[in-house]
């Protein structure tokens, strides 16, 4: 991991990366390439260049969703405060702050079609 940090463009600071534990046991009297896959653990025949590339990617958007999902959930927290003010007042008041939500919506809603392709 360190090693691969060195080529990042822009690091995460230690102590604020998203991290995955996955574990792949090998067994090479199965029958197929891979046998039992949960959650956190996969089976496989072989290690190779291949497979680790398919969990790579497969930990890397875990972990994006994840970051995702506490974005939206923060979002759906500031909207939810407009809207109760704007329920208890009458008045529409947090117009800038509402701009910034939307703003931050739609740059989430980019980054997941454009760069997840969800």
């Amino acid at each position: 991991l360190e090693q691969i940090k060195k080529h990042a463009v822009d690091p995460i600071a230690v102590g604020f990366e998203r991290r995955e534990h996955f574990e792949m046991a090998l067994q090479p009297q199965l029958e197929t390439a891979t046998g039992k896959i949960t959650a956190d653990r996969a089976t496989v025949r072989e290690l190779d260049m291949n497979t680790v590339g398919v969990v790579s990617n497969i930990m890397g958007q875990t972990v994006a969703l994840d970051w995702h999902n506490d974005t939206v959930d923060e979002l759906l927290a500031n909207f939810s405060k407009i809207n109760s003010s704007v329920e208890r007042t009458g008045d529409f008041t947090q117009k800038e702050n509402l701009f910034q939500v939307v703003a931050r919506n739609n740059t989430l809603f980019i980054d997941m079609v454009g760069k997840l392709g969800i």
